[in-house]
């Protein structure tokens, strides 16, 4: 399923794009409830870049959100000017791949991608095709 005991030594973690904070959240899965019940249990930390809590803030989730927020294993990835700058390119590239791709959807996916680059960890995704054509690591939720 995932790489929930870490190598000793070594922080391990999986970066979550936005669509992956809303499976997690809202239980779509067994597989996602495990991922978030391993996570835990094996203290595999669970990024979350700034740019999906700002979006997900605005909506219906964000009572849950902050629960799921003060999750032990839970952590929010700030977004500094270089990672700003450094999602950019991602983020065109996403949307010349996906015009139809929402636009909230493709800077948290450039800011997942900037997080997962910077530590060597792979995304959590229910959105795979966004990551066409990168170099990134994907776990795909059902």
């Amino acid at each position: 399923m995932t790489d929930a005991i870490p190598p000793t030594g070594l922080m391990s973690g999986h970066v979550l794009d936005l669509d992956a904070v809303t499976h997690l959240i809202e239980g779509k899965s067994a597989y996602g409830r495990e991922l978030v019940r391993q996570s835990s249990a094996y203290g595999v930390t669970l990024l979350i870049p700034a740019l999906a809590v700002q979006v997900l803030s605005l909506g219906p989730i964000a009572p849950r959100l902050e629960r799921f927020m003060n999750m032990s294993m839970v952590v929010v990835g700030p977004l500094s000017p270089d990672d700003a700058t450094a999602s950019g390119p991602y983020a065109q590239g996403m949307t010349t791949r996906r015009p139809d791709a929402q636009m909230p959807e493709v800077l948290v996916a450039a800011h997942a991608v900037v997080h997962a680059v910077q530590r060597g960890w792979r995304i959590i995704t229910a959105t795979p095709h966004l990551y066409e054509g990168l170099d990134v690591r994907l776990e795909v939720l059902p």
